[in-house]
């Protein structure tokens, strides 16, 4: 079973006085339970369909599977059988049970009316429907400052909760539940019993509501009235006392070991911050030697630019010399022809013509000289451009590694901020926080 919640009752796990309180009811319907086949609607855990063994059959259900596990394994009796169901839609067939208990249940509904119809459907005719609630003018009076209950649906007044039932059956007895305190004489081996009691008239002062409901007429009408073995007030305050200082106790300790924890967590803390302020710093001055080298790039690739240049202006000239030294062939070969043509003219001027061809021809050659040693010059800016690029690319590499660098520091910053909401966050925190232990943390 899970740990109790206020509303589903767990022996062991609350005040006696609480459980004795749920417990009554049921040592009243053991009176109206001998030799009967009993259905007890919405069981809980359980502690209450035990108390009902002098019953001839007893069916148990609720709609919680875990409670009906506890239920299984904590009560379980020969002739008990727990189910799985909704009061709202049991089950069963008509007619099949001679009481029907349903203690605490009623309020937990939002079709609430289904129950009392549905237990009216499977009783014999003769059977009999125990019914609490709570009175909801007692109940709003007592939780005034913690404020209404969230586990209930719909709560009753006696006047709606009276009209409620008579809707459903035409015989009806009410009873007032009231937890009072009472004086016991008593010897060690009584052999009988004397009880003074009078209940208090006023419906509106009641605490709980608990009606016997029936389609036939009902005899009991008496006052009840249940010491439980474990009654001694004194006795159960001061062991309840106990309790409470010890575990008062565990949570001081627990206070302790967590205002331990969060001053670790403080340092921490602390020191996650100085180290988000250093690779802070780290990262501007990465940016800056980024921005410089990219600085540094772009003056590279300019002066790149202007290079290539230079060496299309020189392949220009380059492809201008060519184109003169083919034209200055054909025109050889022209002046050739022109010389086998006009041989005779051409012999009186033959020395001119040779000496001007040996003039041209020191010319071409010195062209051609020049055109090879500008052919070396470019071959060598090649190679300058060439190392150009390739020290470019190692410092766009080196950029490339700073790059990641910079986005490893930023994600260990995003990280480091994330470990500070998570630490923002924790149930550790936020309840140091509540109880004014620590600083705030912040997260941004």
């Amino acid at each position: 079973m899970a740990e109790f919640t206020g509303e589903r009752v767990i022996p062991d796990l609350v005040d006696p006085n609480l459980l004795n309180e749920h417990m009554a009811r049921y040592r009243f319907a053991a009176h109206f339970s001998e030799g009967a086949a009993v259905l007890d609607a919405g069981c809980g855990s359980g502690y209450g369909t035990a108390v009902l063994a002098n019953a001839a059959s007893v069916t148990a259900t609720d709609i919680a599977a875990e409670a009906l596990a506890y239920a299984a394994e904590n009560f379980g009796r020969p002739g008990v059988c727990f189910v799985k169901a909704a009061c709202e839609a049991l089950p069963f067939a008509e007619a099949s049970f001679d009481l029907v208990t349903a203690f605490e249940v009623i309020e937990h509904l939002e079709r609430w009316p289904e129950l009392l119809s549905e237990a009216r459907r499977v009783l014999k005719p003769a059977g009999v429907l125990l019914v609490s609630t709570p009175n909801k003018s007692y109940y709003a009076e007592m939780r005034a400052e913690a404020g209404p209950n969230p586990f209930h649906c719909h709560e009753f007044d006696y006047e709606e909760f009276q009209a409620a039932l008579y809707a459903a059956f035409p015989h009806v007895r009410l009873w007032a539940q009231n937890h009072a305190e009472v004086i016991v004489f008593a010897p060690f081996n009584p052999v009988g019993a004397v009880l003074e009691a009078g209940g208090d008239p006023n419906p509106e002062n009641a605490h709980f509501f608990l009606a016997a409901c029936s389609q036939s007429p009902i005899q009991a009408d008496g006052l009840f009235a249940w010491l439980p073995s474990t009654a001694n007030v004194l006795r159960e305050r001061e062991h309840h006392i106990a309790k409470l200082e010890g575990e008062i106790a565990r949570k001081d300790a627990w206070l302790d070991e967590l205002k331990a924890r969060h001053d670790a967590l403080h340092r921490s803390h602390e020191a996650a911050l100085a180290e988000v302020r250093e690779r802070s710093e780290w990262a501007r001055e990465l940016n800056a030697r980024i921005v410089d080298r990219e600085r540094v790039i772009r003056e590279l690739q300019n002066e790149a630019e202007e290079r290539l240049s230079w060496i299309g202006d020189i392949e220009a000239q380059l492809g201008r010399a060519h184109a003169e030294i083919d034209r200055l062939t054909a025109r050889q070969s022209d002046l050739e022809a022109d010389l086998a043509a006009q041989a005779d003219w051409a012999r009186s001027r033959e020395r001119d013509l040779e000496a001007d061809l040996a003039a041209r021809t020191d010319w071409a050659r010195s062209i051609e000289a020049q055109l090879t040693e500008r052919t070396q010059h470019v071959l060598l800016l090649r190679r300058q451009i060439e190392e150009h690029l390739a020290d470019l690319a190692g410092q766009a590499r080196q950029i490339e590694e700073l790059d990641l660098l910079q986005q490893r520091g930023l994600a260990e910053i995003a990280t480091l901020r994330q470990r500070l909401a998570l630490i923002a966050q924790s149930k550790w925190v936020r309840l140091g926080r509540s109880v004014n232990l620590g600083p705030v943390v912040e997260t941004e």
